[in-house]
């Protein structure tokens, strides 16, 4: 675990040495607790004794989810079972997704700039489709400037550290074109982050990142075809 913020928010996730992988999730404390993903069934239990070392899990009021894959909801059926007043917050498509772990509810659905209150803070979402799911969506915190981004800008480490300050944009090039590929879609997503104030990125994979912010978006932004005009 990790407080990352002046505004208690923490990472609550897991990091797996053997494969360098980490499953991330975070916890944002305000009038309306939320959590950010649940990470994987394997990582839930985890998560949970996280989540318990901090705050009382009854009081957890929002569950946000990027996207509904394995490692970003996996574990809600097991956070739902000891939280059941927590509303889930995604979009309408991910929502449809969510029966695929044998959950038939009613998230609150939201759309392109829509804007959740929590309290003292206030989360704005944006599209990023096509960016590990077609309507995966980008959670950006105001007023800390911090951008839960999903599959984007996320990295593989060999040694684990919370934050990384060095300019890393080799392993998120690399990650991404691994795991996301060169979608004209998911790049204009990522183009539209420049409009935003990013103070800290906090990736679903990987250590949260701290400098180079808008070197790492006019990268991703970028096809493939660009990039190598660009580096010509």
């Amino acid at each position: 675990m990790a407080r990352i913020s002046h505004l208690n928010i923490h990472w609550i996730g897991t990091y797996m040495p053997t494969t360098g992988l980490s499953i991330n999730s975070y916890l944002i404390l305000d009038e309306y607790p939320t959590l950010i993903n649940t990470g994987a069934p394997v990582t839930v239990k985890n998560l949970i004794k996280n989540i318990q070392s901090i705050m009382d899990l009854h009081n957890l009021r929002y569950i946000v989810l990027n996207q509904s894959g394995i490692a970003y909801a996996g574990g809600l059926e097991a956070i739902l079972s000891v939280s059941p007043q927590a509303r889930v917050v995604t979009s309408e498509h991910e929502s449809l997704n969510l029966g695929l772990y044998g959950l038939f509810i009613q998230p609150l659905i939201i759309q392109q700039g829509d804007k959740l209150e929590i309290g003292r803070n206030t989360l704005q979402f944006f599209s990023a489709s096509f960016i590990g799911s077609p309507s995966a969506i980008f959670v950006y915190h105001q007023p800390g400037g911090i951008l839960f981004s999903g599959e984007a800008f996320s990295i593989t480490v060999s040694e684990w550290k919370p934050v990384l300050e060095e300019d890393v944009v080799d392993l998120i090039e690399a990650y991404y074109d691994t795991h996301i590929g060169d979608s004209m879609i998911a790049r204009d997503s990522i183009a539209k982050l420049k409009d935003l104030n990013i103070n800290l990125i906090a990736p679903g994979h990987g250590p949260m990142l701290k400098n180079f912010v808008g070197k790492y978006v006019n990268t991703l932004s970028r096809t493939r075809q660009a990039q190598e005009y660009y580096d010509a």
